[in-house]
């Protein structure tokens, strides 16, 4: 089976093919990337707990020379145990106990940003996606690391540039300048943040790293920086493609929604099943550290692995009938957050931003859904994350 996820198709509905990955070629090559392409819940387990594959090269695959600090790797392309400094350092902010002190903050974000989508509705319609899924948690992120709220339009367009970068080789001079500036405007945006916290820290995450040792060392002023760009990324494009997913769907299960709303301890239930039915992040990248077999296919060492997070949360093994969004699912064991040492540290923040998000909608209006059909709803052009490119929503207020 032939298999490219650059193909536009594929990027705007993979779960077809992920069916044909997981029935005729559970390990397949892929030519374009050259690597493998692995299919089957029990194969991407594997993956991503032995230390047979490593994440030291994830950071240059996905984005290549369009890394806005390329002189240091960030923890996500560390192994253990060296990534466990940095990850030691990182996972302070996000505790739940630490979490939790945000809440009246994100509460009162959400209603902001549904006062202004109301504002500018037009005919009782707003773009979900760009008036507030996309706003949500940039402004969380950016509370976080105590960085220009007013400037968080333009985070979201540099993070969603940078993560473009994946299909670099079929973008024309045009788009791959975009993005090469993007890069750069990121780069130097922290730059000169770290700089300023050096100088004079405050409470914020920024200067926590900056101040901060671990086993008596501490992190250089390109750690910073390559951290403090790592969890803007990571903390913007999950949650908006988490809450854009949830309600792209919409219409192909409104009794689940009925039921959330209805019964808000079911919110929970709700963002979990959809985490597994639509991922954000679709695949990962591994390098294998010596010859592996994976489904009856010898991998050799030094090869490309590609995880299909997103075909392995629809693995029949694994979860049964899993074409079908249920809300009374046991989710236990999905993949959308990683699993090993590298499980994502943001999941729970993601979670509970996302379940404050929907509660808040659910409390401001009586009806939100999109104009479209699922199938007719257009996806952002990536492979490796997956959110709606723009949402028309037509609501009424509570």
């Amino acid at each position: 089976m032939k298999f490219d996820p650059m193909e536009a198709d594929f990027q705007q509905n993979p779960y077809p093919y992920y069916e044909r990955l997981r029935e005729e070629a559970p390990v397949c090559w892929i030519d374009s990337l050259q690597g493998w392409a692995v299919a089957g819940y029990d194969d991407i387990i594997e993956v991503l707990t032995k230390p047979e594959y490593s994440s030291a090269k994830f950071w240059p695959i996905l984005l290549g020379e369009y890394d806005p600090a390329p002189e240091v790797a960030p923890m996500i392309s560390m192994d253990p145990p060296g990534h466990l400094r940095t990850r030691k350092l990182a996972q302070r902010a996000f505790l739940p106990r630490e979490l939790n002190k945000l809440r009246e903050k994100i509460e009162a974000t959400s209603d902001q940003l549904i006062d202004a989508a109301i504002a500018k509705s037009v005919d009782n319609q707003f773009d979900m996606m760009w008036d507030f899924a996309a706003l949500f948690p940039v402004s969380v992120i950016a509370e976080m690391l105590a960085i220009d709220m007013g400037k968080r339009l333009e985070f979201k367009h540099w993070v969603d540039d940078l993560l473009s970068a994946s299909n670099r080789a079929i973008y024309g001079p045009e788009r791959l300048a975009r993005i090469r500036k993007s890069s750069d405007s990121i780069r130097a945006y922290f730059e000169q943040i770290v700089d300023e916290r050096t100088a004079n820290p405050g409470d914020d995450m920024i200067s926590s790293f900056i101040k901060a040792e671990v086993d008596g060392e501490r992190l250089d002023k390109l750690e910073v920086i390559n951290l403090a760009i790592l969890l803007l990324i990571g903390g913007v494009e999950t949650t908006t493609n988490l809450l854009g997913g949830l309600f792209a769907y919409f219409h192909w299960h409104p009794e689940d929604f009925a039921l959330a709303r209805a019964d808000r301890s079911k919110v929970a239930n709700l963002l979990e099943e959809q985490l597994r039915y639509n991922p954000p992040v679709q695949c990962l990248f591994r390098h294998t550290t010596a010859d592996v077999t994976l489904s009856g296919v010898h991998i050799p060492k030094d090869s490309l692995v590609m995880p299909l997070l997103g075909a392995a949360n629809r693995d029949p093994a694994k979860f049964p009938n899993p074409a079908k969004f249920d809300i009374h699912r046991d989710v236990a064991g999905y993949c959308t957050f990683g699993q090993g040492p590298h499980f994502c540290m943001g999941s729970y923040l993601s979670k509970m931003e996302a379940n404050i998000a929907v509660q808040k909608l659910f409390d401001r209006f009586a009806v939100l859904e999109p104009v479209q059909q699922p199938e007719d709803v257009k996806w952002i052009d990536s492979y490796f994350a997956r959110g709606p490119a723009t949402l028309p929503v037509r609501f009424e207020l509570a």
